[in-house]
């Protein structure tokens, strides 16, 4: 290698990769996310080693005395290396149906046990200080062997954007790394550039595309956390429908029992007062049937007549019990449709209606429905006492917001 070269390219991936590093590691702390902390770690690996160089100055290849950064050269590379696959074989998910990425990826990692343990036997049993550069050809091309088995296998099997950023990374990262070992053991330059200075740019161009899909992929997160939100929402709003959906048919419900509970004190009124009025009138018919038959006939007629009433004024009260509250008015209509029925056909006077258009949109209190009901059913016997009537006319207006109900007869 030139020692009089400025390194200029490495200062350059020193700054690059250290900022990349805060960046991530701050970004981790915000998500905790296991690919950022793991790729935080091989940038880690980097920036300590570019410093080591920087400090030390060491050269792998011309080094002639036994020293400390002969003995931490070869390991942090080793542990860059390590970091690297680490992150990588994270993110193609080894385990998931990739058995050639598993092949690739573990026996790097053995290599790179292998090569470690080789260099602890040189400084131990050795008086080597240098690495010679067929060494590091074989050795390196072994490792990028693995590499690349690994790397093409994903390719084929991993079809998502995130990974194949990270693929497309690694390939920019290997084939440089297989320009330095040549450039190194060649001692030529390529494109320009000499030995570890290849190295050093593919790890830059690595770094860029690593940050690329970290990038990409924390938006993809960030995106479907607001989807999730957005769901959540629409969920919430959802279940506060159902929930007012639910309070509504309780309150029907509550509404319900409470008129149940009037009708039955109202049965109860009037079939009390209905009975008590029929046995009046019995024990009188009772009492003057042989002296007074006329009179006797007339109370029986009186008892027929509240019998009458009470039948009418019962199936009134079961009537408003039972009514749905959403079809009220068309109920209320039906109702007086059933009356005249009853009371106006057998006699053929005929029935018409007269409503306003307002009659739909107004609320039908209870006292207006036994009001109306009783007024209407007073009407009808009436018309029909009176031979003179033909048609009766129900008219239906609404004054100050209130319904008003109005007899006409022709």
């Amino acid at each position: 290698m030139n020692t009089d070269h400025p390194h200029i390219i490495e200062w350059f991936v020193l700054g690059a990769s250290t900022i990349m590093l805060i960046y991530h590691t701050i970004l981790y702390l915000q998500q905790k996310d296991k690919y950022i902390l793991l790729y935080a770690n091989y940038l880690l690996s980097l920036v300590v080693y570019l410093i080591f160089r920087r400090y030390t100055n060491y050269d792998t290849f011309e080094n002639t005395t036994f020293s400390f950064a002969w003995i931490a050269d070869h390991p942090l590379i080793l542990y860059m290396l390590f970091s690297y696959v680490l992150f990588i074989s994270s993110v193609l998910e080894i385990n998931n149906n990739a058995p050639v990425i598993k092949f690739a990826v573990f026996g790097f990692y053995f290599s790179t046990a292998l090569l470690f343990l080789i260099h602890l036997f040189k400084i131990c049993f050795t008086d080597e200080t240098a690495m010679t550069r067929t060494y590091f050809l074989v050795t390196k091309l072994t490792l990028l062997f693995f590499a690349f088995v690994g790397l093409f296998g994903a390719l084929k099997i991993r079809k998502t954007t995130f990974v194949r950023i990270i693929i497309s990374g690694g390939l920019v990262y290997a084939f440089f790394s297989l320009l330095t070992i040549f450039s190194i053991f060649t001692v030529k330059p390529i494109f320009g550039l000499k030995e570890y200075d290849l190295y050093f740019t593919g790890c830059l161009l690595d770094i860029l595309l690593f940050s690329t899909a970290l990038g990409y992929r924390s938006h993809l997160i960030n995106q479907e956390k607001i989807d999730t939100q957005h769901l959540l929402m629409l969920e919430s709003e959802k279940n506060k429908a159902l929930l007012q959906q639910q309070h509504n048919i309780l309150q029907k419900e509550n509404q319900r029992k409470q008129s149940l509970n009037a009708m039955n004190k109202q049965l109860q009124d009037e079939v009390g007062a209905s009975l008590s009025s029929i046995h009046v009138f019995a024990d009188l018919a009772v009492k003057v049937l042989e002296s007074n038959p006329k009179k006797s006939k007339e109370y029986l007629q009186r008892i027929a007549l509240s019998g009458q009433t009470i039948m009418d004024d019962i199936g009134d009260i079961i009537w408003m019990a039972n009514m749905m509250e959403d079809d009220i008015h068309h109920a209320f209509l039906t109702r007086i449709k059933n009356y005249s029925h009853e009371i106006l056909m057998p006699r053929q006077v005929a029935l018409d209606f007269q409503i306003a258009p307002q009659y739909y949109e107004v609320t039908l209190q209870e006292e207006f429905l036994k009001s109306a009901l009783k007024t209407i059913k007073k009407g009808m016997k009436e018309a029909v006492s009176d031979p003179s009537i033909s048609k009766m006319i129900i008219d239906i207006t609404i004054k100050d917001g209130q319904p008003h109900v109005g007899l006409l007869t022709t």
